[in-house]
């Protein structure tokens, strides 16, 4: 048979073209999916998980599970994360056009900071690890300075902002800050010359990098974008006399309650991490002896208020827009706990202490210091992330002493907590709470 050399040459050349095209062809790569379980110690599901992959996320549903699409396939990296609780970071093989499963267990950040009044020459401030039954002073005079210390937040077990009143002997505001779990304190409040003579009433901050800070005697709202190396005005408000609180859930929607000019109650939000701001006035109480102690955000639209005289308990469902009345006391309230919009506590004068799961149309009052103090005031109330562990502080009726309570039970019942001496306490807050 005589062979076609014209034909093997032009399928040769075809071969090396096929070959030449391929190489040069970038190959596309596969993706598969990740699913799995995310649990707290106790075995229970956690909704609201952040998974993450890169700049990408999913989020657990509320039973603790998650299903993650179109990661690309081999080794990936991803984290788990959560406020209240240690990140976690795991390594999975993503199949292609398959499906890789990875649990994750998160375990809880036990620790919190209580601040009070000045004793020994300066300012209060306890320390716990261990979810609130021992606590251990940190700080020391020329470094903590000698004022009356009125709000914690704490970010993590090593980072914590704490305010007060002015301090009149160095003549500065008081914004303390800690990144080593309190070994050291740093007074970022006397760079602020502007402020010299302010007393701070509130400080939030959800990640100790971008904060808010508010002032008790003057219309001012203070922020940082870097961990409190500088602070700015991003509101000097000629509709407020002094601010009481402050609370964000994202670190977008602001919220700030204090008094208004008219005496009255007002609530001022921006949209916008503190660009912007609306005043939104609070038709729902009125009278100068209504004075807004403590907001509480709880979503994306809905809110918590409580105060002194009439004011009780009350709620927006409209970014603050309207408010109700939804509980009426016969007491001031001074703090407010939310771990959603339906559980909440709320710590007031004369040794109350209340709970609900409806959100305030129903609650149960209790005065869980009576034997102790009787007839004193329930200052602060703070929980876990879990919502079973938890404190309050309590002040006696002259104020000059008071002790922390804590709970193992989600407020079944409360013991004395371990506390060096019986300190003045106004404030207490665990990482990843909401007061």
């Amino acid at each position: 048979m005589k062979t076609n050399n014209k034909l093997h040459t032009i399928l040769f050349l075809s071969l090396l073209l096929v070959v030449a095209l391929s190489g040069c062809r970038k190959p596309s790569a596969g993706s598969g999916n990740l699913e799995g379980m995310v649990t707290g110690p106790d075995g229970s599901g956690l909704g609201g998980v952040s998974v993450l992959y890169g700049d990408s996320a999913v989020f657990t549903d509320f039973s603790g599970g998650y299903f993650y699409e179109g990661l690309p396939d081999g080794t990936q990296g991803v984290r788990f994360v959560l406020n209240g609780y240690y990140s976690i970071m795991s390594l999975v093989d993503i199949p292609s056009g398959g499906t890789a499963r990875c649990d994750a267990v998160m375990d809880i950040i036990t620790a919190g900071w209580a601040a009070g009044s000045e004793d020994s020459g300066y300012g209060t401030i306890l320390y716990t690890s261990d979810a609130g039954v021992s606590w251990v002073r940190q700080g020391a005079p020329g470094t903590v300075p000698a004022a009356r210390l009125t709000d914690v937040c704490a970010v993590s077990d090593r980072k914590c902002w704490i305010v007060g009143d002015a301090d009149t002997v160095s003549g500065s505001a008081v914004i303390l800050r800690t990144d080593d779990g309190g070994a050291t304190w740093v007074n970022q409040g006397l760079s602020l010359s502007s402020l010299s003579s302010a007393s701070m009433a509130a400080v939030i901050s959800l990640d100790g990098d971008t904060a808010w800070a508010v002032t008790a005697d003057t219309s001012v709202v203070l922020k940082t974008v870097n961990a409190g190396n500088t602070w700015s005005e991003c509101r000097n408000s000629d509709a407020v006399r002094g601010y009481t609180s402050v609370t964000t859930l994202d670190g977008r929607n602001i919220w700030c309650s204090g008094i208004g000019m008219d005496g009255n109650a007002v609530v001022e939000y921006s949209p916008d991490g503190g660009t912007t701001w609306n005043v939104l006035n609070v038709s729902a109480v009125a009278g100068q002896n209504v004075i807004p102690e403590s907001i509480c955000a709880v979503s994306e639209t809905e809110l918590f208020m409580a105060g002194t005289g009439t004011m009780g308990v009350l709620f927006s469902s409209d970014c603050g827009g309207t408010w109700s009345q939804i509980m009426v006391a016969d007491m001031d309230i001074l703090s407010l706990e939310a771990m959603d919009s339906g559980r909440l506590w709320a710590s007031g004068t004369g040794g109350h202490l209340l709970s609900t799961a409806d959100g305030f149309r129903t609650h149960t009052d209790i005065l869980p210091a009576e034997g102790s103090y009787p007839g004193g005031d329930v200052s602060a109330v703070a929980f876990l992330r879990d919502g079973i562990h938890g404190a309050f502080s309590v002040k006696s009726q002259s104020g000059a002493t008071g002790a922390i309570f804590y709970t193992a039970d989600g407020g079944s019942s409360w013991s004395l907590a371990s506390v060096p001496f019986s300190f003045s306490i106004e404030n207490l807050d665990f990482v990843g709470g909401n007061n």
